[in-house]
């Protein structure tokens, strides 16, 4: 007997093989799903190029040709839009994986400069800081300058700070130990103050100190 179940000899009425129908029920099965497999696929294949040698040797042998051919041409249609269909997945697959790696990119950028930002103005509130502990124990600037300048300056940093750092990035752990940095450092400006009221008084400064020292602390 040969190759699905066809005898030699005299030519019988031309009857569709099992083989092909399952093969064609297994491609349609395939083709239905949303994301069909590539193994399957492959395997698929190799079932499909069997078959179909075998229908070109149907239609050498003049052996039920038109039938034969039909058959070979119409697995061979499906299995390409199969083909087609999960090569189209892939390429769509690629994009995503694409495109998440460049948001993901992105992101990472982003919030490299947002924490390079931040540690710039820390630098800067640093500098402020130092201007007015220089005042409050020697009564003195390392620069030209007004200790209600400096008062500004130092409680506008903070306050740039905690707006465009510390409050929209409280999950980010370089800014949270920027934000706890900047609390150490004004309570030590805070003692300082406290040891020398006078010369801020003197200055009709202490009571705009005080202020901005309390607003500061609702940040904590």
């Amino acid at each position: 007997m040969g190759f699905f179940g066809f005898g030699k000899g005299e030519q019988k009425p031309f009857r569709v093989p099992k083989e092909v129908v399952e093969l064609r029920m297994r491609i349609e099965v395939e083709s239905r799903e949303k994301f069909p497999s590539l193994a399957r696929y492959q395997q698929l294949s190799k079932v499909a190029g069997t078959i179909c040698q075998y229908l070109n040797d149907m239609v050498q042998k003049k052996d039920h040709p038109e039938e034969a051919a039909r058959i070979r041409d119409d697995i061979k249609k499906k299995m390409e839009a199969l083909g087609d269909k999960i090569k189209k997945n892939m390429q769509e697959a690629q994009k995503e994986v694409k495109q998440d790696y460049v948001e993901s990119n992105i992101d990472y950028l982003e919030r490299k400069s947002m924490r390079n930002n931040a540690k710039t103005a820390f630098t800067e509130l640093l500098v402020k800081a130092e201007a007015f502990e220089l005042f409050a124990k020697e009564g003195r600037f390392p620069h030209e300058g007004s200790i209600e300048v400096v008062v500004a300056d130092l409680f506008a940093s903070v306050t740039d700070l905690y707006n465009n750092y510390f409050k929209l990035h409280d999950e980010d752990k370089e800014i949270v130990a920027l934000k706890e940095k900047t609390l150490q450092r004004l309570a030590e400006l805070e003692t300082v103050f406290n040891e020398h009221k006078t010369r801020f008084r003197e200055k009709g400064m202490e009571s705009n100190v005080e202020m901005y020292l309390n607003k500061s602390r609702l940040h904590e």
